[in-house]
């Protein structure tokens, strides 16, 4: 990148030429601050010997560019905007416009330069890239369009045909996916972000052989993330390999990824394997991660709901409902309050009392333990 820079502050040095010799500016001094990247003081340096409201396209054209790289975009834009007035359509000037509109945060306004270009260049498949990353919001058919243009005009670019992959992935045209990911991968068959996006789209079109091939050709590039083993141990599961399906589900666990999907699946290959002891306590993980562990808070509030249009028999379903999934003394509390004071049974109410007190701690509420021995004395005279 820092070449690149050189190379285009020598290009805007010798454009300069005599006229640069005439005013005087030492073209030593400033191609030293060019290749120093002192940028901001080769647009001082420029400014000072030049006049605010120059009409020299070479003069506007070096101010611009010391000013863009010395990340003053509104100065910079100035220029650019002067040039675009005195060189109307001009394609570098439209791009340079349209990438500080984008720097700063106006994304409409950069649109409308990069459609300017389009105008004058059907053709530039840097256009409607730029089009294309600016409007992501979701699945929108005009960002599917201009990644579609870019793609038809260069097929081998790696970026576009990954967006585009994922647009008709998640779109579910998996034979658009792949057939924009095969020339890609053609030109650069070890890039694994088009590796990672081949995996489901080879599952997608239930070619596992493919998907397993291409997850070991990544494990050997060293990628071994979750998404890797995931889609690996899928791949061997879905075509009824068990035994290796379970041999990635374990990596997975053992890297600390744990989570109901991969527990379920640990189970399910266990049991593919006939392993039926070890499949229970995975699949009973699985059950306890895909149980909210806000779900008795939740039973205890349609509970006291229940109460507030006075159901209280099906509050206390609720409540009990709670119980289940944890042994909440607050839902004790409450199913032994309903039954003492709108259902008028004491024996329940007793009962559910008794199993509050053994959910307080003795040593920070002893008063309140009284308090509930002797709701139960009451309630049992």
């Amino acid at each position: 990148m820092k070449q690149l820079f050189v190379f285009f502050a020598i290009l805007f040095t010798c454009q300069l030429g005599i006229a640069q010799s005439k005013s005087g500016i030492d073209r030593e001094k400033l191609l030293d601050y060019y290749q120093s990247q002192r940028y901001a003081e080769a647009a001082t340096y420029l400014q000072s010997y030049y006049k605010e409201d120059t009409q020299d396209v070479k003069a506007l054209s070096q101010m611009a560019y010391a000013n863009i790289m010395a990340g003053k975009l509104a100065e910079a834009e100035k220029y650019y905007i002067i040039l675009n007035t005195l060189q109307p359509n001009n394609i570098p000037t439209l791009f340079s416009l349209a990438g500080i509109s984008s720097r700063r945060g106006n994304v409409e306004k950069a649109k409308t330069y990069y459609l300017e270009v389009l105008k004058n260049d059907s053709t530039s498949f840097s256009a409607y890239k730029q089009l294309a990353d600016l409007d992501r919001e979701g699945i929108s058919l005009v960002r599917n369009h201009y990644l579609e243009k870019a793609n038809a005009l260069m097929p081998a670019d790696a970026d576009v045909a990954f967006d585009l992959c994922e647009v008709y992935f998640k779109m579910n045209f998996f034979d658009k996916a792949k057939l924009v990911l095969e020339p890609a991968l053609a030109a650069d068959s070890s890039n694994l972000k088009l590796l990672k996006m081949k995996m489901p789209i080879s599952m997608a079109g239930r070619n596992y052989p493919e998907a397993i091939k291409t997850g070991h050709l990544l494990l050997n590039y060293g990628d071994s993330s979750t998404f890797v083993l995931n889609n690996l141990a899928k791949s061997y599961f879905l075509s009824l390999d068990y035994p290796n399906a379970l041999k990635y589900f374990l990596i997975i666990k053992d890297k600390a990824f744990d989570n109901e999907g991969l527990y379920y699946n640990i189970g399910l290959s266990y049991r593919g394997v006939k392993d039926f002891k070890n499949a229970i306590p995975y699949l009973e993980k699985a059950i306890k991660e895909g149980i909210s562990p806000k779900i008795a808070t939740y039973y205890g509030l349609l509970g006291d709901s229940y109460e507030g249009v006075n159901q209280n028999e099906t509050a206390n379903k609720a409540y009990k409902k709670g119980l289940q999934f944890e042994n909440n003394g607050s839902l004790l509390y409450n199913i032994a309050l309903v039954y003492e004071t709108k259902l008028n049974d004491k024996k329940n109410a007793v009962n559910y009392y008794d199993q509050y007190l053994k959910t307080i701690n003795p040593k920070e509420q002893p008063k309140l333990i009284s308090f509930i021995k002797n709701k139960i004395e009451e309630l049992k005279k």
